[in-house]
This record gives C-alpha cells, structure tokens and sequence, in this order.
C-alpha cells in the first residue's frame, strides 16, 4: 500500500476510537447507534482492503499483425477473478510505451458483480511507426468508498510491430545497373543454372547429385560437375540524411525505402539497406520472407537522426545503389548510384513530398 494508504487508515483507526470513547462517555442509543454504523464502514473498507488481488488473472489479446503506420491496433484484456468475492470495482490499466501512450486510453473502472470473466478492449490510433514491448498490466481494487485502494501488476510480455507504410511500385524506372550479371531476369534466383562449365574435385558439402561419375570412375577420385551462376539480381538501398529532415520529410524517407524493399522482393531481387555513416546498420542483399521481415522490422525501429552526415564513405561511393537523399541530386556526381531519390532538399524542385508521388516520380527516372 502506498503512505497516503497507510495515513487513511491511521485516520480511520483514530475516528473509530473517538467515537468509541465519546459513545462510553456520553452512553445513550444515538451514540451507540453512530458507533454501530461506524463499524459497518469499517467492516466494508476491510473488505476492499482483503480482496483477493492474487486471485486475479489477466490476459492481453493482440490483433494479428504486423501492422503499418497508421493503422488501428485494437487490444483486448480479459480477466478472471473469483466470483464469490463481493468485488466493489476493479481498475485495469494497461501501461503503454511513451511513444503509443498519447494515441489510446488504456484506463478502465468496471463493477464485476455476478461474472467470473470480462473483456475489455482499447484500440490504439494511428499506431506511428515502430516495435513496442508491452509488459505490465496493473489491477487495482478498495472499498466502495473509495478510501483505501490497493494494487498488483502482473506482467505480460507482449510486443506490437507497426510497420512503415509503404505504396505499390510498379517500375523503378531504372536501368539494369542494379542486377549483378547483363540482363534482367523476372524469375526468382537459384544458385546455379543447368549450363556445364567444368569439372572439378569434390569438396565436402557437395550435393549428390552434382558428381560426375564417369569422370570419377575414370580417374579414381570423386569429381563433381560445375555449372554458371545465374544472374543474380540486387537492390541496395541508401537512406541518406545531409541536413535534418523533419518529422514528415523522414516518415516518407523511411516508407519509400519501404515501398522500395516491397518491390524488389516480390521481383526476386536481393535487398540491401544502409543507413549513411553508420556501417553498423549496413544489411547486406539477401534473399526470401525472412530477409524481407529483418529489413522492414529494422525500418520500423529505425529512430529519426538528431545530426546530419555529409561525409560519403568510399565503400559507398563504388557501390551500385539507389539512394534516398535529401541532398541536391548534383552533390552525388560520381558516386555510382542508379537513381535518387530526393525528399526534403532545399534548393531542387525535382523532389516527392508525399509517398503517393513516389511511383511517377520513380517512372520519370533516368540513368
């Protein structure tokens, strides 16, 4: 219980002998009576004060997500609670991230009379960007009056993922700069083609399948048949923030690199993603759902940058990429990159300042 608990029923403790002593003194049925009634007051602060908190069991119930920004996530709590208790009220708080704790109201007050189980739902809107781990529900009960109160927290790990948004690109408008090989090719990779390139010694993980026979039988020792690669297409992706972008500008950075990532894997592309100036956040190109999961679980997460970077490291400058800037497209000249992007510069008018704008400004594109 809290200080300002204890102090009440310090104070309680007092009236109630003030009143017996004055009902001892002055004696008669009023006074009897009055000390009487304070008893029965008594009586039910003691019952909320009893009530079996540890009985209570909570349980969170998230919608199946992953969700975007913006979207409505709606949250269920369902409790369990001996009936037989005479239960006043119950208060359920659902303690929420800062960041999400403005876009809900988690607060609830229910009377549970004459159910064992209730449900109840919030819903968060306009859930903004990001991964939040929800952990503590807090129960609190008392007397009917409200003088006393006491509480537990149960924890229940959870956590929400709210995904950048993105829109559906239909072309980067690009050339074929950003495939590893001469052409582009719309079917998903493999390691290898059916084209015979050579014959080589076995080396152990070799499947099966690939060795030679004849060759082996001819020469004693196990050889396996080596074939030409496919060309394997690739998407790196450079977010790159030059001055300080506001809160909007950097939303539709990081939801067009979204859009980006979306496009390439459904193409079977190999994505890659750097974050400028930091190599720890550098995702190198990969294949598959989850490839894709890491990607847009780390663009959820991705915080807006409180500086700005306008070093260009040289690993950057040699690597084929699409970049995402807030730089003037002229800045970029000879850095290798297939196509820019550019949000929130000052002095071009060749920018997108929502991310529906981004397909056609994508389509008008050229290398």
């Amino acid at each position: 219980m809290t200080k300002a608990a204890w102090q009440r029923i310090i104070l309680g403790i007092l009236i109630v002998l003030s009143i017996w002593t004055y009902a001892h003194v002055q004696g008669g049925y009023l006074a009897w009576h009055l000390f009487g009634f304070t008893l029965a007051i008594l009586a039910i602060v003691a019952l909320g004060l009893l009530s079996p908190l540890n009985r209570v069991q909570a349980t969170r119930i998230l919608d199946p997500g992953p969700f975007r920004s913006g979207d409505t996530v709606t949250v269920r709590i369902r409790l369990e609670y001996p009936r037989w208790w005479p239960w006043n009220w119950i208060t359920v708080e659902d303690i929420l991230p800062s960041e999400l704790a403005a876009h809900a109201s988690t607060t609830f007050t229910v009377s549970p009379w004459l159910h064992a189980r209730l449900t109840l739902e919030y819903k968060i809107q306009a859930a903004p960007r990001g991964i939040y781990h929800l952990s503590i529900v807090t129960i609190r009960t008392g007397d009917i009056f409200g003088f006393i109160t006491h509480e537990r927290q149960i924890e229940i790990p959870a956590t929400i993922t709210v995904w950048p948004q993105s829109i559906k690109l239909h072309t980067l408008g690009l050339n074929h700069y950003n495939w590893q090989g001469e052409a582009e090719r719309h079917r998903g990779t493999t390691e290898e083609s059916s084209n015979l390139r050579g014959i080589r010694d076995y080396a152990p993980g070799d499947r099966l399948s690939q060795i030679h026979w004849r060759t082996s039988a001819r020469t004693g020792a196990f050889k396996v048949k080596q074939f030409e690669p496919f060309t394997q297409p690739q998407l790196h992706v450079n977010l790159d923030y030059a001055q300080i972008f506001d809160p909007a500008h950097w939303e539709l950075a990081v939801s067009s690199a979204t859009s980006l990532v979306e496009f390439a894997h459904f193409r079977g592309q190999a994505i890659g993603l750097m974050v400028l100036d930091s190599p720890d956040d550098h995702i190198t190109p990969g294949l598959g759902h989850d490839h894709l999961v890491k990607v847009l679980d780390y663009l959820a997460a991705l915080p807006k940058p409180e500086g700005v970077t306008t070093r260009i490291p040289p690993v950057v400058r040699e690597l084929p990429a699409l970049w995402i800037t807030s730089r003037n497209p002229e800045e970029l000249r000879g850095i290798f990159a297939i196509g820019v992007i550019t949000i929130g510069a000052r002095d071009t008018g060749n920018q997108i300042n929502a991310l529906s704008e981004l397909p056609d400004y994508l389509s008008r594109q050229t290398v």
